[in-house]
């Protein structure tokens, strides 16, 4: 358990977790409007940086429309084969050039600037907000999703601040500005070159209209597919041993190919929208051309005029054509936009109290009072009681489902039980910081997690600063010290992507040595040997023995043989305590351990 094993050393912000129905439970109001609000509160962060890029944008704008000005004083001066100022304008389209360039330049890098710090800041609030979360978020949401949540929705939402907000607003400025000037230069000639506005709108929500949905689609797609992928390559090996790749493959390209049909239909109603667009310019444009044309043979206006609204007809039609596109973009990062602040509304379910005390100088005492837990409708303890004293090794065993594992992550607070106290010292563990409490607690479980790091820095990840002699030390409690020192780089040796180059009572071994490092008051092996031989697992519990001699420690295995080690076994059966006792104690009671212990024994007996 990745998440688990970083909470209990209590570096979480040192890795991220490798973690859509769970979110339907979330209530939040989700209208775009309200989205845009929340992520123009990341935005406001930044408002000096906003201001000098909306100045840019109107400063752009403005020296924009000089430029057809010039070229249609320019066309006059031609037409009466006036010379005189043509250097003039020259110099002037060559300064404005290089202004425009300029202005272009400072926005552009401005607008990133100001899109980068927002995403910075979101993805740090996202990330910080997943450490809260509870364990249960974890149970129902896969790494690929929250992944892509983190990275892919993360980048969509700058490209929308630093290229569709900008873009959105350059656009209405130079439509307002151009429409102005078209209008009080010569209406009627406007009013032709606007009359074509309408249509470009209206083409342009279309496509907004049904290209948003498919966007969501092909959202949730590209998440799925980053699933199967992940588990494609993390049980490859598994993948290759059983021969079902073709298997996997076939799922893998089900996604692909539903991906590929929703990028189709994008590509088709791209394919209607542009060139409908293209036709309705044309349209104006020809429209232009003859009442234009008309209006130079009238000599109502002069040639050069006209050269000037043709090109302020260019520029009022690409901004609005290009407000279709800037608003699909749009729509595409308000679906991001909305994945992530699911995230961020989702309330842990384990909280912290305001007033929540630190937990100091922990004997090790704990009790479980009429404790009642459950998964969702499953229940699973039902009115669990017991006490351990400090200092007590007591190994905690039952058939598989009765809940042996639950009781241990409700110690470190994983998860709250529904009714019922849990007291460490006689504290309530609810009243106490939940990173003293986690700091107390030591725990390795079965399915071990392994940085793709040295071997040195994964045991001394919950304490960074360990000498190496004190590494050493663990290690050779764990019994993996001389299989470190065999290898070329020893303590340096590099593991592979969750321990892949060692054997899984390698990895085990490993993280006893890390948990035992952190030196805590309770200790919880949770079938943390279940990979290695029995006579390594009994040469683990004896160096154990000296170490964790003034610590409690709880024991959770499916090998009954080595119970005897512990002092006192606790049996549970359907969620409630039914033994307790020792292993001699039990077994003259003929009762349920006894059975157990009898049924695996001569089932290895069998296999012998």
């Amino acid at each position: 358990m990745i998440l688990s094993e970083l909470i209990l050393v209590g570096t979480e912000s040192q890795s991220v977790k490798q973690i859509n129905s769970f979110f339907s439970a979330v209530q939040m109001p989700n209208s775009s409007k309200h989205l845009f609000r929340r992520t123009m509160s990341y935005v406001a962060q930044e408002k000096k940086l906003l201001c000098v890029v909306l100045i840019l944008i109107m400063l752009g704008t403005l020296l924009n429309i000089i430029g057809p000005v010039i070229a249609g004083r320019v066309v006059d001066l031609a037409v009466v084969k006036s010379s005189s100022e043509l250097w003039v304008y020259a110099t002037a389209i060559i300064l404005l050039t290089l202004s425009s360039g300029a202005v272009s330049f400072l926005r552009e890098y401005l607008s990133g600037l100001m899109s980068q710090k927002v995403v910075y800041r979101i993805r740090i609030s996202i990330y910080k907000h997943l450490q809260d979360l509870s364990y249960s978020f974890y149970d129902k949401f896969d790494a690929g999703q929250i992944i892509s949540r983190v990275s892919r929705d993360t980048e969509n939402i700058g490209g929308m601040l630093g290229f569709a907000i900008p873009n959105i607003v350059a656009s209405l400025s130079t439509l307002v500005t151009v429409a102005g000037i078209l209008l009080v230069t010569n209406l009627r000639l406007a009013l032709v070159a606007l009359a074509i506005t309408p249509f470009i709108l209206l083409v342009s929500l279309f496509f907004n209209r049904f290209v948003r949905p498919l966007f969501e689609k092909n959202w949730i797609g590209i998440s799925g597919m980053s699933t199967i992928i992940q588990e494609g390559v993390s049980g490859f090996k598994v993948l290759k041993a059983l021969g079902v790749e073709d298997e996997m493959f076939k799922k893998f390209n089900r996604k692909n190919v539903e991906i590929y049909n929703i990028g189709m239909r994008i590509t088709l109603l791209s394919s209607i929208t542009w060139p409908s667009l293209g036709l309705i310019v044309g349209v104006g444009s020809a429209a232009l051309y003859w009442y234009g044309g008309i209006q130079v043979i009238a000599s109502g206006i002069t040639l050069g005029q006209l050269v000037t609204f043709t090109m302020y007809l260019g520029m009022l039609v690409w901004p609005i054509m290009s407000i279709g596109f800037v608003l699909s973009r749009y729509a595409e990062a308000m679906i991001s936009t909305r994945r992530i602040f699911e995230v961020l509304d989702t309330e842990p379910e384990v909280k912290e109290k305001p007033n929540a005390i630190e937990l100091e100088k922990v004997k090790g005492e704990v009790r479980f009072e009429n404790v009642t837990f459950g998964y969702g409708d499953q229940p699973i303890l039902k009115g669990l009681s017991f006490e351990v004293k400090p200092g007590e090794k007591v190994a905690i065993v039952g058939a598989t489902g009765s809940g042996k594992s639950t009781i241990v992550k409700l110690i470190p607070r994983f998860y709250d039980p529904q009714e019922g106290l849990i007291l460490i010292d006689g504290i309530d563990i609810r009243d106490v910081k939940i990173s003293s409490l986690r700091k107390n607690i030591g725990i390795v479980h079965q399915d071990v997690f392994l940085f793709p790091t040295s071997i040195r820095e994964n045991i001394a990840y919950g304490k960074p600063n360990a000498t190496l002699e004190e590494i050493e030390r663990v290690a050779k409690i764990a019994r993996i010290h001389d299989y470190i020192i065999s290898l070329p780089n020893g303590y340096d040796t590099v593991v592979g992507e969750r321990g892949v180059t060692l054997s899984g009572g390698q990895r085990q071994r490993i993280a006893i040595a890390r948990a035992l490092l952190v030196n805590p008051s309770i200790l919880i092996l949770d079938d943390s040997t279940s990979s290695v031989d029995s006579e390594t697992e009994r040469e683990i519990y004896d160096s154990l023995k000296e170490l964790v001699k003034d610590k409690t420690v709880f024991i959770i295995t499916q090998r009954l043989s080595t119970l005897k080690l512990a002092e006192r076994i606790i049996v549970v059966k359907d969620g409630r305590v039914v033994e307790d006792g020792t292993h001699e104690e039990l077994m003259r009671r003929g009762g349920v351990y006894a059975q157990l212990y009898l049924t695996q024994y001569a089932t290895q007996e069998v296999v012998k």
